[in-house]
């Protein structure tokens, strides 16, 4: 260990997560259209240019007429109106609705000046070219204007990730362009002779790469741009040539295995001798040899090379700071309570994510591991839908009540 490492060796997750706080990358904006802008991020306040609705409308096919006129309407008594008119979606009545008449009138479409409910058309029949009703309206069935939204209201807040549901809000409101922070690029680079691409053929002692793809998906899925390099072997002249390269077409540098203590782990050797390491090592498991530093100036992150031990570093230390640095509100950690309902084994002083399957049983929110938690189980991902949060001081039996975060 060089002199670099020794105060920033082997530290809590609390002290990563404050150290990398000071870690900054330029974030610029720009203005995209509405239709292209699910998965970014807000740069500005978006405030809406219309009410919503724009003005009263109907909520129901049915007739507008004046509630008074409708009072003890009934089967055995029915209330009998004149229709002036007919009024669909899209346009105005140039009538004034007064006692005794009704028009009739589509779902959306304004309500007619002097009417003030509405009654659906099921209650409804015409007889002897009059209007029938047999029960009393509803004012309930007026959607008024600005009821939604009011013009000038602020509708979304700057830092938020746009979703589908989000892009329909905004449109209402009368939105054609919306600024966003420019994506944030990230390469992400695996590294060792082991690791062969899906799809070649596995020769003695391979196995098959697949951290670059997933972390390649959890980058998009959070609004910024990945760029996916060629796996590199375990060659200190390679991965120098890859990791300029990376540092000249990204914003950020992921790297995956070859940070540990073995003689190959070239990560670890090239940061330590031609980078800056603002720390080596956490006090989590898994995932507890983690490097963070600098490359020719861009931001380094080497994950280890054990697939679960890398996505929770990159969940638990990556992922907020890029919520953090981008300053995105809707896409933090979620945690929830559940009951863990099986002896764990967990380590003293350290943090422990145990990837748990979350459910309800009908009676309370329970956890519980679905298969063995080796660090090299990439299978423990995939049919685990939460990661255990139990802090260093914390001691967990069976049918404790502990944190759990949601995995997306």
């Amino acid at each position: 260990m060089t002199s670099k490492h020794i105060s920033n060796y082997l530290i809590s997750l609390e002290e990563a997560t404050d150290l990398i706080k000071d870690i900054k990358i330029p974030i610029k904006e720009e203005k995209i259209l509405l239709k292209d802008s699910c998965n970014r991020i807000l740069s500005s306040d978006i405030y809406s240019l219309v009410d919503d609705p724009p003005f009263n409308n109907s909520s129901m096919d049915g007739y507008a007429l004046i509630y008074s006129d409708t009072i003890g309407a009934s089967k055995e008594n029915p209330v009998k109106l004149d229709v002036i008119d007919i009024i669909s979606a899209g346009k105005k009545s140039g009538f004034k609705i007064i006692s005794g008449y009704a028009s009739k009138i589509m779902t959306g479409a304004p309500i007619p000046e002097g009417a003030d409910s509405i009654i659906m058309v099921e209650k409804t029949s015409i007889k002897d070219n009059k209007l029938e009703i047999v029960s009393p309206s509803f004012k309930t069935y007026i959607r008024f204007q600005g009821e939604n939204i009011s013009k000038g209201e602020l509708i979304l807040k700057k830092g938020t990730k746009l979703t589908p549901r989000d892009l329909g809000l905004i449109a209402t409101s009368g939105h054609n362009e919306v600024n966003v922070y420019k994506k944030i690029k990230i390469s992400i680079i695996s590294t060792g002779d082991e690791l062969v691409s899906p799809g070649k053929k596995l020769l003695p002692g391979q196995i098959y790469e697949s951290n670059s793809l997933i972390l390649e998906n959890i980058v998009n899925n959070l609004g910024y741009k990945s760029y996916r390099h060629e796996i590199i072997p375990d060659s200190i002249d390679q991965l120098r040539h890859e990791l300029d390269k990376a540092s000249e077409i990204s914003d950020v540098i992921i790297t995956t295995g070859g940070v540990s203590m073995g003689d190959f782990d070239i990560v670890r050797q090239i940061m330590e001798k031609e980078g800056k390491i603002l720390f080596w090592r956490m006090k989590i498991r898994p995932g507890s040899p983690p490097l963070v530093g600098e490359w020719i100036g861009t931001p380094l992150f080497g994950l280890p090379g054990n697939p679960a031990s890398s996505f929770v570093v990159f969940y638990v230390l990556i992922k907020p700071w890029l919520n953090f640095i981008s300053n995105t509100h809707n896409q933090e950690i979620k945690i929830i309570k559940a009951k863990i309902v099986e002896e764990i084994k967990i380590k003293p002083g350290y943090h422990s994510f145990l990837r748990v399957f979350i459910e309800n049983n009908g009676q309370e929110i329970i956890a519980y591991t679905k298969t063995h938690q080796g660090s090299g189980n990439v299978n423990s991902l995939s049919v685990s839908n939460g990661l255990t949060f139990i802090r260093p001081d914390e001691n967990v039996s069976k049918n404790d009540i502990i944190d759990v975060i949601l995995l997306d």
